[in-house]
């Protein structure tokens, strides 16, 4: 199908190497349709499900006062929306529509209109799950320059702002998706039922089909108001943001490094104390951003780079790479939408216990809770005090201050309360 007149060529198709990768990619589209629609209601089903799981997570009392969980919620909510929507598109265009016993029509002008609807949401929902993760990186970058304990980066109110004004904001620039494409009817051909079906209609019946199409005057003065609105996509919703998450990204690994640094200096100078506990939370909460940010960027950039190259060379990128390639870019958009729960399971304790408390059984997480609790209680226990006493160092300063040494800070409130110095040291205490 051909978009634009005099369009520039992507491809060669004289050049043998040329068709060996037109090859290859239809080989790979023939063995993997049959399979992707199954494997996207399956991603999508578990998407929806891990995502309305991590929406009750993360809006408990515990959670919601940061700005992180905050920008983390409306996500999953807009995640839920696209594997919604997809999850409604599979089964209706590709499951049933290749279905044996299907015995309607699933090219209605109403199927049409929820396909213009679902093009139309998935980029706006997409495209803001993408720009609230570069607000989450810029928010963490904020709060980790600031010296202040509560300052305003952290602040789930703003978060919430932010969200907002990033949704509007982002469907607002949608909207030329809509005015691009129209519906048409499709006059090369109509529908009939199938041989099995026959009996459920009437003779000779047959009904209209309805297909998607660009608007002609987006198709004029050389497809500039189609092109212009597919450089708004690669750029504004692709490229753009995937470019700041790179500037942040590499700004919050150097940040965490410098931690490290200080951190390591610390402890050769036994500088430890409730400052570094919080600065090791902060770094844990930097890292499992960092992942999460990672997740975008590896699955996002490579569309953003297509979206580009089909504003440039419109017929080749669609009727090439977008048909062959387009259920795989829609499989990496599906597993973005889906690997937050998990990321948060694996590498936050605190989500786990709150998802513990609040998702399982009552029994399950008293039993969750005394497995991790039960070697800290252990540790404390009067039974072996004397045996933990031996590897505490005990030492005074020079102003007659108790000190512990600094690899065993953390045990050394409710061991020594229990512990009497020498009595050369009380003397010199005294």
């Amino acid at each position: 199908m051909t978009y634009c007149e005099d369009d520039p060529k992507l491809f060669d198709r004289n050049l043998e190497s040329t068709q060996e990768f037109l090859r290859t990619m239809a080989a790979f589209q023939a063995f993997y349709a049959p399979l992707h629609g199954y494997i996207c209601v399956v991603l999508c089903v578990f998407g929806f499900s891990s995502n309305f799981i991590h929406v009750i997570v993360l809006t408990r009392q515990s959670m919601r006062g940061s700005a992180v969980n905050s920008i983390m919620t409306a996500v999953a909510l807009c995640d839920m929306g696209t594997m919604a929507s997809y999850l409604i598109y599979i089964c209706h265009f590709v499951l049933k529509g290749k279905s044996a016993t299907n015995c309607s029509n699933g090219l209605t002008y109403l199927s049409m209109s929820f396909l213009l609807f679902h093009m139309f949401l998935s980029i706006t929902l997409h495209t803001t799950t993408l720009w609230l993760a570069v607000a989450m990186a810029f928010l963490r970058r904020m709060t980790l320059h600031t010296t202040v304990l509560h300052s305003q980066w952290q602040r789930s109110r703003l978060a919430k702002k932010i969200s907002l004004v990033v949704f509007f904001t982002v469907m607002l620039f949608s909207l030329p998706t809509l005015l691009v494409h129209r519906i048409v009817e499709y006059e090369a051909d109509v529908w009939r039922p199938k041989p099995s079906c026959v009996q459920f209609y009437e003779a000779n019946y047959s009904e209209t089909i309805f297909t998607m199409a660009i608007a002609p005057a987006a198709m004029q003065n050389g497809c500039m108001w189609f092109k212009a609105n597919l450089w708004l996509t690669g750029t504004l919703f692709k490229v753009i943001p995937c470019v700041l998450l790179i500037v942040l990204i590499s700004s919050l690994l150097l940040k965490l490094k410098n931690a490290e640094q200080k951190r390591r200096l610390l402890l050769l100078n036994g500088g430890v104390g409730n400052d570094t506990n919080k600065r090791i939370t902060s770094d844990k909460t930097t890292v499992m951003l960092l992942a999460i940010l990672g997740v975008f960027l590896i699955t996002e950039f490579p569309q953003g780079i297509l979206s580009i190259l089909s504003a440039v060379y419109t017929n080749d990128v669609h009727n090439l790479i977008y048909f062959m390639l387009g259920d795989v870019l829609d499989l990496l958009s599906l597993m973005n939408s889906s690997v937050n729960f998990v990321l948060y399971c694996l590498m936050s304790s605190r989500y786990r216990h709150t998802f513990c408390k609040t998702v399982l059984p009552l029994a399950w997480f008293r039993c969750c809770r005394r497995r991790q609790t039960r070697p800290n209680v252990a540790l404390f226990t009067n039974t072996d005090l004397p045996s933990r006493i031996q590897n505490v160092e005990v030492c005074l300063t020079p102003d007659g201050r108790r000190r512990s040494s600094p690899a065993f800070r953390t045990v050394r409130e409710p061991l020594l309360s229990q512990v009497r110095l020498p009595l050369s040291a009380r003397a010199s205490r005294t």
